[in-house]
């Protein structure tokens, strides 16, 4: 079953049930079955619900000017308590009740990057009427059918944006954007008549405010979950913000994003709704009420419909999702999800993965030309691979599994797999190959390193061999790295055009029996990328790139968070050369050309000699 898309014209209802309702928290300034298929989310550090901040909490003041105005309109848009009505406050009485909030939001970087104006009028050439006590305190205004009218415009750098469905884009470097108001004397005091739908927000307040809040969808196996992140204001108390489980409830029939699309699936057939306003949300249990074509989904599809709810509202602190039909009990199965869209009820229940876990030791080619693995700071030879040491092999991999190792040839035309014990494979001859990266489901990948508009997937026997796997937008890149995701539904790209770096993220169409086929037009992260050298996984929803970033000096590891933020990762004693992780952040492992460097915290520590380690995936 194909995931359902819907046009952006729909997207908004999502955000617009949690900025509209959301919030009347102001703190300072989501007979019924019990079985089936269950999932837990990942663990996070915090609270995704901490309290939300009522920014500004301040009233236009009397005899405030048009900039005044404003600026405290900015200041005040900030806070999410009872919907925006303080911000509305600077509105006019017509205006408050139509703008939308919800729209877009663009985070700029601080207070001191904001120009406000009052904007000059341009000369009218018809005769104007005679000045009065009002229209002469103001030099800049202008009278329009009969009301005194001034225009402000507000002129910003931008650091990002999220649209009407919460998903986070990065700015381009220098982007900006002009806000343009205009305000209407009423009484004695200056509002807002005129204005965008949509808020500007300060960098800081955004991250008290908003949270990342993961949607999941299947891969096409049923074997793990799939984050797709929207970025929405979070509280503490779900009592006080029912609509959040109902934004993400929404936002998951909705379907994945475009990038995604034939990548992930989901047990929610086309058109399925929800059936009543919102998530009902007791104690710890959520149960969702859809709309009859939900009853379309077989048994498979809809196990793994709970799976993907679950797992979405679990950072909410629900542990429990019942699914209704218009208030009547949807039968879900409690049989083992297989890959073939049966359920067997004599097996037990399976549950999807989310942000599966690799092999902490990972391989290396130690200072003798030897393929090792590091494990406790130590090496151990990987024994029975003699075809993948010695005569300058080098980008080692090991599949997820341990069950395949590969590797490169000295002048990368060859990828090389072995199992140990067998004999060395050798399905792809190409210029230039990229280090391997394998999936869950056992292919190897590499890339040719320029030209081409496809990339390879290499099974590890020679009756597999290797397909080409299509990718039309990679022509006329030079490829860098590229590595599949530990859930094998995306593949992450760092490439070179004209001499800039630029980071990709594809989604993988495989055919019915898991064979890959093609690769999505993809989405460009980390816009302020200059140069690159190598990518990895971190987690479900994040890629380390090894690179220099505009206003940094040097070269180092920066962790990008898949539609979010991006972090630094310290900077290492030694100019590394490529960059691998395990299972979070904290397992940052550069190889440099005088060892292997491990992160410790903010400051990195050389642990063994070695060159190019590589984590299972």
């Amino acid at each position: 079953m194909s995931a359902r898309r819907r046009s952006p014209s729909s997207a908004h209802p999502a955000l617009v049930v949690v900025l509209l309702m959301l919030l009347s928290t102001v703190s300072a300034c989501a007979t019924i079955p019990d079985s089936g298929p269950v999932v837990s989310g990942r663990l996070v550090d915090s609270d995704p619900r901490e309290g939300l901040v009522q920014f500004g909490g301040e009233s236009p003041g009397l005899g405030d000017s048009p900039v005044d105005i404003v600026a405290g309109f900015l200041r005040n848009a900030a806070g999410f308590g009872d919907d925006h009505q303080q911000a509305r406050s600077f509105l006019t009485s017509t205006r408050r009740l139509t703008w939308q909030p919800e729209y877009s939001v663009k985070i700029y970087p601080s207070q001191y990057s904001l120009k406000i104006r009052e904007v000059v009028p341009k000369p009218v050439k018809k005769p104007t009427p005679a000045p009065t006590a009002s229209t002469t305190t103001r030099t800049r205004a202008a009278v329009e059918d009969g009301e005194e009218t001034v225009k402000v415009e507000v002129t910003t750098a931008i650091t990002a944006k999220i649209d009407g469905f919460g998903r986070y884009t990065a700015a381009k470097p220098g982007e900006t954007t002009t806000a343009k108001f205009v305000l209407v004397r009423t009484g004695s005091e200056w509002r807002i008549k005129a204005l965008a739908d949509g808020i500007l927000i300060v960098e800081n307040d955004f991250g008290v405010t908003f949270r990342p809040f993961p949607v999941y969808f299947g891969d096409p196996t049923g074997r793990f979950l799939v984050p797709d992140l929207h970025w929405l204001p979070g509280t503490q108390d779900e009592s006080r913000a029912p609509e959040l489980p109902t934004a993400l409830v929404r936002a998951l029939l909705k379907g994945p994003p475009e990038w995604l699309s034939g990548a992930v699936i989901s047990g929610a057939p086309d058109r399925t709704g929800m059936a009543v306003a919102a998530v009902v949300v007791d104690q710890d249990v959520a149960t969702v009420d859809l709309t009859e074509q939900v009853k379309m989904a077989n048994a498979w599809h809809r196990q793994l419909l709970v799976s993907q709810l679950q797992a979405t509202l679990a950072p909410l602190r629900i542990s429990s999702v019942q699914i209704t039909v218009r208030r009547v009990a949807l039968d879900v199965p409690s049989g083992a999800v297989g890959t073939g869209g049966e359920s067997d009820p004599s097996q037990p229940t399976v549950r999807p993965v989310v942000d599966p876990r690799v092999d902490n030791r990972p391989v290396l080619i130690d200072k003798k030309g030897r393929l090792a693995r590091l494990a406790n700071s130590k090496l151990e030879l990987v024994r029975d691979v003699d075809a993948l040491s010695g005569s300058g092999v080098n980008r080692p991999a090991v599949s997820s599994d341990s069950s395949t190792y590969a590797a490169l040839n000295a002048d990368r035309s060859r990828l090389l797999l072995q199992l140990p014990g067998a004999k060395v494979v050798r399905p792809v001859r190409a210029k230039a190959l990229t280090a391997p990266s394998f999936d869950p489901q056992g292919w190897a990948w590499t890339a040719p390193g320029a030209g081409g508009e496809f990339v390879y997937a290499a099974g590890a026997d020679a009756e597999t061999g290797a397909v080409k796997v299509t990718a039309p937008w990679l022509k006329g890149l030079d490829v860098v790295s590229m590595r599949l995701s530990r859930d094998g539904t995306r593949a992450a790209f760092v490439v070179r055009s004209q001499g800039v770096a630029h980071l990709f993220l594809a989604g993988v169409v495989r055919d019915a029996l898991g064979r890959p086929l093609s690769l999505n037009q993809p989405i460009g992260l980390f816009p302020d990328l200059k140069t690159v050298k190598d990518v990895a996984w971190v987690e479900e929803d994040q890629v380390v790139v090894l690179g220099h970033r505009t206003g940094f000096a040097g070269t180092r590891p920066w962790v990008v968070q898949i539609g979010g933020t991006v972090q630094s990762g310290g900077e290492t004693d030694t100019e590394p050369e490529s960059i691998t992780a395990g299972n979070g952040a904290a397992s940052l492992i550069a190889g440099t050309g005088k060892g292997i460097e491990v992160r410790s915290g903010a400051l990195w520590d050389t642990v063994a000699a070695g060159r190019w380690p590589a984590f299972p995936g």
